[in-house]
Order: C-alpha cells, then sequence, then structure tokens
C-alpha cells in the first residue's frame, strides 16, 4: 500500500503542477534538454568531505570511466561557499561530453587570490554577461540566469540555456522525480537511460547494454567511508522493448536459491516472479519468441543463476515439480547416483532452456539434478556433484560473509536480485552491462567489497536499491560482548570518555575519580598514569595540537584552574593558569580554519579570556565581559564563511558575536535555557527552554519557537539532520517516538560512529542503558543495564568494533557492539 501511494503521489505532481511547484522547479528550466545524468546536490560541503573519504570513490576515480566525469567536473573543485544546486552531464558532440551546474549560491572561489594561473573575460550575449574562467588547464564559462548562477564546461551550451530560456523544456519524468525528491541525503540522482544512449556509449563503449535495460532511474545517494548505497525507483517505456518490462505485472518473491548454491559462487542472480504465465505473456510484448515449451515451466518461481570457478549452474524453483520432471525423464540420456542424489545427462539438442532466453541468453546444460522443488542444471557433471556435496554439509552462499553483508541492506523479497563478489561483478559487467565497464574493476582494488542490486516491481514502476560495500564478518549483527573493565579505589567523579593515541590513532580512556586523581588507560585496560589535581575537571577534556607536529595534549578546565597535559601527564607551560574565585566554566577550544591556530576560552561568571596557542590573551578579541554570568562553555559554529561565537547569560540573553567579539546577531528576546547544549540543526542555532519550547533562531536573527510540551527535565542533542528528544518517558527520534518504561531518564546523546549513528538514553532511576539506530530500532542483545552510555568510539582502528563503556560506581566497562 506504501508503494502504491508513493507511486500516485507521483502521478498527482504531474496532474496538479501548481504556481507554487512551478516556482521551486524553475530550476529544472537551465537543464539543457539533452542532459542524460542529472545530480541534485542537498549538501554540497557534506557532499565533498563523504566523496573525499568513500574507499570505493578514492579506488576508482582514476580509472575510466570514472575519470572522464571526474576530469569534467574538476573545475568546479575551485567554488566555495556552494550549499546546494544541479550538475546535468550531457553529450557535447560526437566525442565530447559537457556539465552545467545550477545553483543559486553566488559565484565564489576559494584562495582566488592565491591563484597563480588563472584569467577572466566577459562579454555580453543576449543581454545578458558570460564570464569566461581559466584557472589551470580548467576552462568555463558563467552567467547571471533568472536568479540563478549558471556554469558550464561549454560556451555553446550556455548560450543555448540563454537562447531557450523564455521557453524551457522540462522533462516529464525529471520533473517528477525533482518534486519528489528527497532533501535529507546529500545527493538525488537522475539517470535517462533511455534518451541517453549517445552519453552512456561515450562515457562506456558503444557494446553497453544500459539503454535496453529501462527509461529512467532516480535515486538517492548514502556515503560511508567503506560503502556506496543507492536507493529509488526505475521506471520502464511500456512501449519499448526494455528488459524490465519482463516483470511487469507480477509480483516479488522471496528469493531463497542462494541456500543451495556453493559458497565458493562468485556471483547469485535470482529473477523472481509468481506467475510464470505473466512472464511469458510479457515476453510476447516484448517482442522475444514463445514456444509450445513455455507451458512445461508454467510451475517455475525463481530463476538462479550462479557461477562458480568457470562453471554456470542454473537453478529453477517450482511450486510443482511434475511436468518439468516428465519431460526430463523424456529428455535424460543416462542416470546416476551422487551422495543420494540421481544426476542426469540430458541430450544435446535439449530445447527446455529456449523459454528462458531473456534472462540466461543461448545458454544450454547437459546435466541436471533436483533438490526438493528446485531443478538444478548445470554443463558438466563435476558442477552438480559440487554443489550437491556443498549443500549436504551446509557450506552454502547464504551463510558467507559475502552474502550476509549484502543481505543486511537489501530486502527480502526481490524482482530481481544480484549479489557477487569483485570477480562475479566482472563477469556479470561483461556479459549484460559493458566490456569497457568490466575492465575498469578488474583493475579495481576491491577484492574485499560487495556487490548488490536489487529491483522489485511495484504498480507500474520498480523500486531499486544497489550497493557496494565492504565485507564484514558479523556486519549489522548488533551482538554485544565485554571487552574489558577497569576497577578504581573510589568512585568516579567524571564521566569517562575516549581519547586518541596520537602513536598509533587508537583510542584511549580518560577519567577522574572523587579523590581527583585524573587518569590514562589504554585500549586494553591498563592504566597508564594516574596524576592528582586540585579539583574536578569541568566538562570534557579536548586535545588540541600545540605544536602542529602530530602530537596531542589534553586541555580542559577544573573549578579554579586551565591546564594542558602532554600525553604522560605533564603539564604544558605557560598553561598551568589559576583563577580565584574558582567557578571555572568547562574550556572551549575554537579552530576557525582547521589550522590548529587554537583560541581557548576560560570563562568565570561573567568575565571572558581568550588565549592562543602560546598562552598569550588575545588582545583582538573585545568581548572580554558579559551581560550577564555565562552559564556554560561559549560554542562556535561555521556557516558558510561567517563564524559565530554562542554565550548564553543567566538573564536570558544569546549573545552571538564574530571571532572578535562584535555581536555578529542581534536578538532582542530573551530564553529561559533548559541545560541542554545549543546545537546546530537545519542550518539554525537550535536550543530547548525551560518551558518545553523548541527554539531555532537563524543567522539574521529570525526566531522560531515550537511548543513542544516538554518537562522541565527533558532532554535534546542534535547533529546537522538528526534531532532527538527524551521527554519523561517518550524518546523522540526525527519524527519517530519510542515509548519506554516509567522511569528517570538522562539526556540523548547522538554519537556518530564507523557509518552508523546510535541515540544513547539511560533510564537514571532504574538503572538501564537503552540505544537505538538512526531509524529509532533498538539494538537487539544491547545489555540493558548500568548507569550510561558515555561515548563511543573504534577503539583498535579496524572499523570492525564499536565500543560503548560506562560507569558504574567506581568501575569502567567497555562493550564491542557488532
Amino acid at each position: 500500500m506504501r508503494h502504491t501511494l508513493l507511486y500516485a503521489l507521483i502521478i498527482l505532481s504531474c496532474i496538479t503542477c501548481t504556481s507554487k511547484v512551478n516556482t521551486e522547479n524553475s530550476i529544472l528550466d537551465l537543464v539543457p534538454n539533452n542532459a542524460t545524468l542529472v545530480f541534485k546536490i542537498n549538501d554540497f560541503e557534506s557532499l565533498k568531505d563523504e566523496l573525499s573519504t568513500n574507499e570505493v570513490l578514492q579506488n576508482l576515480k582514476t580509472l575510466e570511466p570514472f575519470k572522464k566525469i571526474a576530469n569534467q567536473l574538476q573545475p568546479l573543485d575551485y567554488l566555495a561557499d556552494q550549499k546546494k544546486g544541479l550538475i546535468a552531464i550531457s553529450p557535447l558532440d560526437s566525442t565530447n561530453i559537457a556539465y552545467t551546474y545550477i545553483s543559486i549560491d553566488s559565484l565564489s572561489f576559494k584562495n582566488w587570490e592565491g591563484l597563480t594561473d588563472k584569467s577572466i573575460e566577459t562579454h555580453s550575449y543576449n543581454n545578458l554577461n558570460i564570464t569566461k574562467y581559466q584557472i589551470s588547464e580548467s576552462l568555463f564559462f558563467s552567467s547571471y540566469i533568472e536568479s540563478y548562477w549558471v556554469t558550464c564546461s561549454s560556451e555553446k551550451l550556455l548560450q543555448q540555456l540563454i537562447d531557450e530560456i523564455d521557453s524551457p523544456k522540462i522533462n516529464s519524468s525529471l520533473k517528477r522525480f525533482y518534486a519528489i525528491s528527497n532533501k535529507e541525503k546529500v545527493m538525488n540522482i537522475w539517470f535517462d537511460m533511455e534518451q541517453g544512449e549517445r552519453l552512456i556509449n561515450q562515457i562506456l563503449t558503444p557494446d553497453q547494454s544500459i539503454s535496453n535495460f529501462a527509461s529512467w532511474m532516480s535515486l538517492d545517494l548514502t556515503l560511508n567511508d567503506t560503502e556506496i548505497l543507492l536507493n529509488g525507483v526505475t521506471e520502464t517505456n511500456l512501449e519499448t522493448n526494455h528488459f524490465l518490462n519482463l516483470f511487469n505485472n507480477t509480483k516479488p518473491i522471496q528469493n531463497k536459491t542462494a541456500t543451495l548454491i556453493p559458497s565458493e559462487a562468485h556471483y547469485y542472480k535470482s529473477f523472481g516472479f509468481d506467475d510464470f504465465k505473466k512472464f511469458s505473456k510479457n515476453k510476447t510484448s516484448a517482442n522475444y519468441r514463445t514456444s509450445i515449451l513455455d507451458s512445461l515451466l508454467n510451475t517455475v518461481e525463481e530463476i538462479g543463476l550462479t557461477k562458480v570457478g568457470n562453471e554456470k549452474i542454473l537453478l529453477l524453483r517450482t511450486y510443482g515439480t511434475a511436468t518439468l520432471l516428465d519431460y526430463i525423464n523424456d529428455e535424460k540420456v543416462s542416470t546416476e547416483e551422487y551422495s543420494g542424489n540421481e544426476i542426469w545427462e540430458l541430450k544435446s539438442n535439449n530445447k527446455i532452456f529456449k523459454p528462458l532466453e531473456p534472462i540466461i541468453g543461448e545458454a544450454s546444460f547437459t546435466y541436471s539434478s533436483i533438490i526438493e522443488n528446485t531443478f538444478l542444471f548445470s554443463t558438466s557433471k563435476s558442477g552438480l556433484e559440487s554443489l550437491l556435496s556443498k549443500y549436504k554439509s551446509g557450506d552454502t552462499f547464504d551463510k558467507t560473509s559475502l552474502y550476509r553483508t549484502a543481505e543486511n541492506k537489501l530486502t527480502s523479497a526481490s524482482s530481481i536480485i544480484t549479489i557477487s563478489n569483485l570477480k562475479g561483478t566482472i563477469d556479470i559487467l561483461e556479459e549484460t552491462v559493458s566490456k569497457s565497464l568490466s575492465k575498469t574493476f578488474d583493475k579495481s582494488k576491491l577484492n574485499d567489497y560487495v556487490f548488490g542490486s536489487q529491483f522489485i516491481v511495484d504498480d507500474g514502476f520498480y523500486h531499486s536499491n544497489f550497493l557496494i560495500k565492504k565485507i564484514t564478518e558479523e556486519d549489522e549483527q548488533n551482538t554485544v560482548t565485554s571487552a574489558f573493565n577497569v576497577q578504581f579505589n573510589t568512585d568516579l567523579a567524571t564521566l569517562p570518555q575516549f581519547v586518541t593515541n596520537h602513536n598509533n590513532r587508537k583510542k584511549e580512556i580518560i577519567v577522574q575519580d572523587q579523590e581527583n586523581n585524573l587518569y590514562l588507560i589504554s585500549n586494553s585496560g591498563k592504566i597508564l598514569w594516574k596524576k592528582q589535581l586540585s579539583s574536578t575537571v569541568q566538562g570534557k577534556v579536548q586535545q588540541v595540537d600545540l605544536y602542529k607536529n602530530g602530537k596531542l595534549q589534553f586541555a580542559f578546565t577544573t573549578n579554579n584552574e586551565f591546564l594542558i597535559l602532554d600525553r604522560n601527564g605533564n603539564e604544558v607551560k605557560p598553561f598551568t593558569m589559576k583563577f580565584s574565585g574558582g567557578n571555572l566554566n568547562p574550556l572551549a577550544v575554537f579552530d576557525y580554519e582547521n589550522k590548529k591556530n587554537y583560541r581557548f576560552v576560560v570563562t568565570q561568571n561573567e568575565k571572558v579570556f581568550m588565549y592562543n596557542s602560546k598562552g598569550d590573551i588575545v588582545k583582538g578579541f573585545k568581548y572580554d565581559s558579559a551581560e550577564g554570568n555565562i552559564l556554560d562553555a561559549p560554542q562556535h559554529f561555521r556557516i558558510g564563511k561567517k563564524d559565530y561565537l554562542i554565550f548564553k547569560l543567566d538573564n536570558g540573553q544569546l549573545k552571538i558575536t564574530d571571532r572578535v567579539g562584535k555581536t555578529r546577531v542581534t536578538l532582542k528576546d530573551k530564553f529561559s535555557f533548559s541545560d541542554n547544549d545549543i546545537k546546530l540543526y537545519q542550518n539554525k542555532f537550535t536550543f530547548t527552554s525551560l518551558d518545553g519550547d523548541l527554539i531555532q533562531v537563524d543567522t539574521k536573527g529570525g526566531i522560531s519557537s515550537t511548543k513542544l510540551n516538554l518537562a522541565k527535565d527533558h532532554g535534546m542533542d542534535a547533529t546537522t539532520r538528526t534531532l532527538a528528544v527524551m521527554n519523561d518517558n517518550i524518546l523522540q527520534i526525527r519524527n519517530k517516538k519510542i515509548q519506554l518504561e516509567l522511569g528517570v531518564y538522562s539526556k540523548p546523546t547522538i554519537f556518530y560512529l564507523n557509518d552508523k549513528i546510535y541515540i544513547s538514553v539511560t533510564d537514571i532511576q532504574n538503572q538501564k542503558i537503552y540505544l537505538f539506530d538512526s531509524q529509532a530500532e533498538s539494538i537487539p542483545n544491547f545489555p540493558i543495564f548500568g548507569n550510561s552510555v558515555i561515548d563511543m568510539a573504534d577503539i583498535n582502528n579496524n572499523k570492525k568494533a564499536e565500543l560503548v563503556f560506562k560507569d558504574q560506581e567506581n568501575t569502567i566497562q567497555v562493550f564491542k557492539i557488532r
């Protein structure tokens, strides 16, 4: 029902195109008519960050055809302060491609003054200015058209867009996809497979088969360090012989043939449908041949294909074996028993595989056997013997890490599903997609990755999922085991936290007991050193690289001191500063340009002390005395090119300054601040009040308040895209609410670790910890006990062990989450 409603929404958006939609879609007016590949970037900076850390793309970027696209888009690397926009890829002529970048963000460049090999020329065209930029070997053209900045690699293409601006031709599929695009994803991708054959042939080679597969594909991109996920929909043209049309009006089924094939299979393909007669009818519509033999396969509901070594194997799962078994008995030449199963040799001119040619090609198999209701076919007897042997021993594909890694990201029922290792992917690409793309992956170093694709028919379109992910032994199992625990002579005074060992980049733990001893603990639970302090550490210990040599120090405040310690616990001069009267807030550390030119901010009552990396007061900072007592450590946010320093004052004032302490945003309203930190959520300064309201302040001083009717002791945490609120016993993550048992709950804490987001909350009254993922699903098998989840990290830096630790009286316990 949900999928049907989604498709109805797509159709409705085409029919009821209001003026509001036209306004929102006006950016499409500037997309070239022949654009084949369109990228909608929803968060430019996040996308660049994720692209730069993704191991798959870093591996492929120097190989064709990815290199060709990357070289085309290289000039966009010079742009600065871009938030969102569209990139359209089009064929320019028979041998070249061009890009068009469209955005409302003004055109500015990184370090423009520092670029030496550059030139700018501007001339007029149809009453608009076109500016030609030459930076090193990059040449591109830009113009401001209808409130948008348009940048093209081709001046001719830019002129064409200017000429057609009064009568734009927008592709109807592109318009539909734009209207329902998921803005929460960093990027949406739209691919015109049918009309884009010219571009596809340039990017790949004319031997490609993609343009015959479907008409349009709309995908949302999710990137993690070792994973690429693409999820969306694919459309077909019913008047064209697209491959996917073979599955029209069928229903997906659970794919089960993976439970039969050997574990060493390079790939696994499964084609499923609820009614083979519909498949046969679709073949006729698509101009494929049908014959009387089609009726022999009427009970087939799954077609499986695999390759073990050089041996191809075909599996036909049925809900009735009688008819097909009778045919095989008539076609067999001989019978041999192997391990309790019969293996039949078939006549060489056997025609039973003809009805399956649209799927398996012009293949023929000589040997056959059967396991329960599934027929097995192979070109050699040894191939079937190996399969039967592996099946009986339980050494099957569905039990491999390869399969399970993909299975956790794909749905259980499919019309088409493919799961493969690198060798299998190379074979599949060569046989069914593109020989040139196959050669590209053959040169890659993705041997420890799984590749998956899936199509699920649903009332006229296909849900589509694509996956490239590093194979993990226990991926997404969410099992929790103890790593170690450390017991102290006295109770703990601070919450333990993970810190980085700069020698090996692994994680260690820093914590303080109630006798004011500060401890550093190794990743195996060994106490490395203990240092006596005069009072309790305020807030979190921060790590800095004072000397810009990769060696990290610990910076923090106590009640009356500002201290920096080296890795061995020794004090770093001159950072042992005492403040009479005490009452210091936690230390704030700002690094405006990420160049390790630190600003250390110590606040005491209404006083503000800002120090540089040498321990000197920063003379240029003017906000050294606030209008009231400062409630917590100041916070720094960077939005675009501007810095914002945030101070919460006890008189209800929210002070927002620039980096030199001048007021950047003026707010007349006063607030009853809750104990929760201010977060940058949806690009707005977001916090909650004691009155139970969610308050957001934009960079122009605009204030919005949402009444959430929160209790005074509510908790809130947020990232740029995820908001978590704990109110009484109701935890809300994004738009999902979870009702927990009655208790007294801590603030929710959001952790981002190894490509995943976790949210933890603690029932202080009943001493229980709860852990959830970003979809508000609880983590199974997580031990519900203790005081609180404090911090999470990959202690051994191997991207396998995700650890969480808690304190319970005088003990730290560390758990591995897999």
